[in-house]
């Protein structure tokens, strides 16, 4: 009998319309205080103020982390860079499909290729539809220009799910900006990576779809993939890395072999959350549910309602995030599956060698 891991209320469940998370809605929805809020301001009176972690030298090293995540159009795109005309090596060898001999030898080297452009963990799963965006949201310069429908193309129906995993001896200084600039470079870390793959599937002549956190929900898809579980925080959370990554992924229509769902992390993460509270102790919001067992219930519009899971409140969470101009990882780093011998103060952060 095949193992489920999601339990789904069929009456309740909806593909997420991609507006109502966080960082389309606060563009949009004038109810949310939070709304139009760019942190500018607030940043601009914690570097008058010059406290620690968050003086203009913190600022400008956070926001130089983001570069290749923000300056890359390509990185994230359903045809990869188009522009280069003179790229005849290329246009070769997309002209012909690669024929596959050995699927297993192939899989576990395509698996290859993305470790070996930066991922710390690659899985493979078939695409469960329930897992792609409704309706995409479109957000450009600060200003939400609306939403559009999401279907894959005919034949796309494989992921390859990426993990990289980000800075522990950053990330441990959060709330201030440093944890940020850890944030930062896995985002610009996942814009190379996937840049790489997705070129690297239309070199051999077939069809890649690269995505950060647009298209699909990233989290089902890397537990699907065998990275790992929903922890109680929300997170996707691994063996070798707790939540300190950041996900990835290429939808694509390589024949490849999808891996198994890891069900003894699964069983072992779902035991262990029904007893820890220490991610929604430490959480200054209370955006984190201290529920004894989850249930299928979400607590805003920005959930996704009918998975029986611990849902949080992004809405709260956000609301630190604006406070703070920064986001935060507290949830991780207090995580006992995380990198707990690292674990430096902001002042030994910066000493560190």
């Amino acid at each position: 009998m095949e193992k489920k891991y999601y339990e789904i209320d069929q009456n309740i469940y909806q593909r997420f319309d991609q507006k109502n998370d966080m960082f389309c809605r606060h563009l949009w929805d004038k109810d949310l205080k939070t709304y139009q809020n760019n942190f500018a301001e607030g940043m601009l009176k914690n570097i008058k103020v010059g406290n620690e972690g968050y003086t203009h030298f913190d600022y400008a090293f956070s926001k130089a982390s983001w570069t290749a995540y923000n300056r890359f159009p390509f990185a994230f795109s359903w045809e990869g860079d188009t522009s280069f005309e003179e790229d005849w090596y290329g246009y070769k060898l997309r002209e012909q499909i690669y024929q596959i001999k050995d699927l297993a030898e192939f899989t576990a080297k395509v698996k290859k290729v993305a470790g070996f452009y930066g991922a710390s963990l690659v899985g493979i799963t078939k695409i469960n539809e329930k897992w792609i965006y409704k309706n995409a949201g479109k957000r450009v310069n600060g200003q939400f220009l609306g939403s559009y429908p999401i279907n894959l193309p005919q034949g796309i129906n494989r992921a390859i799910v990426v993990a990289i995993e980000m800075d522990s001896s950053g990330l441990y200084t959060t709330p201030a900006l440093p944890a940020c600039a850890a944030t930062g470079l896995g985002y610009s870390k996942m814009a190379f990576i996937i840049s790489c793959l997705g070129e690297f599937i239309r070199n051999l002549g077939y069809r890649a779809i690269q995505c950060g956190n647009d298209t699909a929900l990233s989290i089902p898809l890397a537990v699907d993939a065998g990275l790992g579980a929903l922890g109680r925080n929300g997170l996707l959370v691994t063996p070798e890395y707790g939540s300190g990554v950041r996900i990835c992924k290429v939808f694509t229509d390589l024949p490849l072999i999808p891996n198994e769902l890891n069900f003894n992390f699964i069983s072992k993460l779902s035991n262990f959350c029904k007893r820890c509270y220490q991610c929604a102790e430490i959480c200054e919001t209370k955006a984190i549910s201290f529920k004894p067992e989850p249930d299928f219930k979400g607590e805003t519009i920005s959930n996704n309602p009918g998975v029986n899971k611990y849902y949080i409140n992004p809405e709260k969470c956000f609301d630190f995030w604006a406070e703070n101009t920064s986001d935060c990882s507290k949830c991780i780093t207090v995580c006992p599956f995380f990198d707990t011998k690292v674990n430096l103060s902001l002042d030994e952060f910066w000493k560190e060698k």
